[in-house]
Formats: structure tokens, C-alpha cells, sequence
């Protein structure tokens, strides 16, 4: 898990793992409390609304949540398959869930009946924080935790159930972050985790006064992807850099003597070497130039022999090789044909 984007008042999550198997909730935490809330567990072993929904979540290729006052949203990309030969756009699942917030007045209620928790709070681990906030909340008559009935879902797929999978999914994901970081459900209920254990402390605190209202960035303009896809598709892709000039057509190299190698063969390789690149970067920076005509030519030479690569090499009969060998490396005839024996076996 990747927090990409984090103020008071939005979490913007990338998951970087698939979810875990269900013992992940089964511990004690924010998770757990979480997903309680939604599809409390029942003796009949039923899977609840979650059940048939975990096993894609699991492994959903979820790319981005947001976490705002009242709102989750999730991005998942289906296109994990091969790409299609046709440009056309494939919208991907958009879940998102609007949570009730809780008012002002539920908020100072909430704040006045926790803070002679505070010195116990500054001791607790955050998952213990969270719990004690919303059971004592909860008894009073304030409810943190939001029932399923309370998550109005919307999503971009062609489902038509109350609780897509899609949507399934971002509940869980919200819940493995709530495992991890549990006072996340403070801004999902309508009030930043900062503002909250400051009017704990300080009773003045703008927070709990009736014309604060919390702050929201600013939203980019709603576009719709498929109106975003066909704009791209219709700008002008950026011009290429100016081509290269042409070097210089290359000449016959003239080389150095090198024992053992035929100075005219050697050249002959080299120019032709030389030729070759010379027609493929030419009909790289000039197509429909004579590249092909050139590069037609040398093959013809090397079908008809007349290239230096098709030209048979000199037969050298076997025992000269050997005594050429020998006096290259100083060694006798006997430990000469070892050698190649141990060469033979990788030694």
C-alpha cells in the first residue's frame, strides 16, 4: 500500500499488493470493526453480501482510492488481458459510495463525550484508539461504523445488483486500510482525524464551532473518458527532429597487413561491409530511393560469387594447418591433438 496523496481532508491510496486471505480481518482492528458493521457475522455460516465478491477482489487489479468526508472512490482496471487490435475505447469499473457524514451538532456531542478518554487515547495503539471512539460513541446513540443500507453505490459496469463486485471490492480495500491506518474512518464520517483530537484538547477549537465546515480541494473538471479518449485521438502528434544528412558513399578501405588473413580479401569484406550499412540507412532516412536497387545488387553478387563473402577460401591441406598451429603456439604435434581433445570435452 502506497499513500500517494495525503492531507486533512483526502487520502488518496495505490495498492501495491493483492488482498490478503480473510484472516487479515479476523484480528482485532479497524478492518474487522469495519466489515462488522456492514455484514455482521451470523451463526449460520451464510458468506453475506461479501461472499461471492471476495474472491475477485482478492486479486482485482485495483490502481487507485480516494478517501474523502462522505465519499470513496475507486479506480479498478479490468484491461489486464492482451491489447485489442482496434483503438477503441474500453470504459473500466469506477465504483463509488457515498457514506453519510455525521452533522456538526453529532460531531461536538461526540467530541464533549470522549474527552475525559483523552488521557487514555494518548496511551492506546490507533486500532484500540478507533474502537473505544466508536463504542462510546455507539452508546450514546452516535454511530461511526455506517451499515451496508447506509453505502448508496454507484459504478460505471453493467451490473445491475445493489452491490456490484466492483463496489464490493473498494469496501474491502477500505477495510485493509482501516487495518493499517483505522483512523481514516474519522475523515470518512465528515471530520479530519487532526481537527478531531484537537477539540478533544482544546474546547475552543474552530472545529467544534457551528460555521466551521471542513475544506475540500479542489476538483479538476468532470470530463468523460470517452470524450477524453477522442481528443486525444484527434490532436496532432508532435513533429519528428530533421532527418540526417547522408554521410559520404564509402570507398574501398585500404588496411594494414595482418598475418594470416588475405589483405584483398580483408578489404573486399570491409567495403562490402561498408556498402551494406550505407543502403540501410539509406532507405532509413530517403524510402523509395535506390537503397533497394543497391541492396538487390549485393545480393546478386553473393548468389553469383562475385561477393567476397560467397568467395571460397583457398583449400589448405590438413597437415600444413597442423604445422602452422604448431609454430603459432610452440607446441608439439602430441600435445597439440590433446589439446583439441580437451577442448572437445570442455576442459
Amino acid at each position: 500500500m502506497t499513500l500517494t496523496d495525503h492531507n486533512p481532508y483526502r487520502m488518496r491510496f495505490t495498492p501495491s499488493t493483492p488482498l490478503p486471505d480473510d484472516e487479515l480481518y479476523e484480528r482485532p482492528g479497524g478492518g474487522r470493526l469495519w466489515l462488522d458493521a456492514l455484514a455482521p457475522r451470523t451463526r449460520s455460516g451464510t458468506k453475506g453480501p461479501f461472499g461471492r465478491a471476495r474472491a475477485y477482489a482478492r486479486t482485482a487489479p485495483v490502481t487507485h482510492l480516494v478517501l474523502e468526508p462522505g465519499t470513496i472512490r475507486c479506480w479498478i482496471n479490468d484491461n489486464t488481458g492482451p491489447a485489442s487490435a482496434s483503438r477503441a475505447y474500453v470504459p473500466q469499473p469506477h465504483p463509488t459510495i457515498h457514506i453519510p457524514v455525521l452533522d456538526h451538532g453529532q460531531w461536538h456531542d461526540l467530541t464533549v463525550i470522549t474527552r475525559h478518554l483523552t488521557d487514555r487515547l494518548a496511551r492506546l495503539p490507533a486500532e484500540e484508539v478507533l474502537q473505544e471512539i466508536t463504542s462510546t460513541g455507539a452508546r450514546n446513540g452516535i454511530h461511526l461504523l455506517p451499515t451496508l443500507d447506509q453505502c448508496h453505490t454507484s459504478c460505471s459496469c453493467s451490473s445491475r445488483s445493489a452491490l456490484c463486485k466492483h463496489a464490493a471490492t473498494a469496501l474491502l480495500q477500505v477495510a485493509r486500510y482501516l487495518d493499517t491506518m483505522p483512523l481514516v474512518l474519522l475523515l470518512l464520517r465528515g471530520r479530519s482525524p487532526v481537527d478531531f483530537f484537537a477539540g478533544l484538547q482544546d474546547p475552543d477549537h474552530p472545529s467544534l464551532k457551528n460555521s466551521h465546515t471542513p475544506r475540500h480541494l479542489p476538483s479538476p473538471p468532470a470530463t468523460p473518458a470517452q470524450t477524453a479518449h477522442d481528443q486525444w485521438e484527434r490532436v496532432a502528434q508532435p513533429s519528428l527532429p530533421p532527418v540526417p544528412a547522408l554521410p559520404e558513399r564509402p570507398t574501398t578501405p585500404v588496411l594494414a597487413v595482418v598475418d594470416g588473413f588475405d589483405g584483398r580479401t580483408l578489404a573486399d569484406l570491409t567495403a562490402e561491409a561498408a556498402q551494406r550499412a550505407y543502403a540501410l540507412l539509406s532507405a532509413l532516412i530517403h524510402p523509395g530511393t535506390d537503397a533497394a536497387h543497391t541492396a538487390g545488387n549485393l545480393a546478386e553478387a553473393e548468389r553469383s560469387g562475385a561477393s567476397p563473402t560467397s568467395r571460397q577460401l583457398p583449400t589448405i591441406p590438413l597437415q600444413q594447418r597442423l604445422r602452422e598451429l604448431q609454430e603459432a603456439t610452440g607446441l608439439t604435434k602430441a600435445e597439440l591433438a590433446q589439446a583439441v581433445r580437451d577442448w572437445g570435452l570442455g576442459g
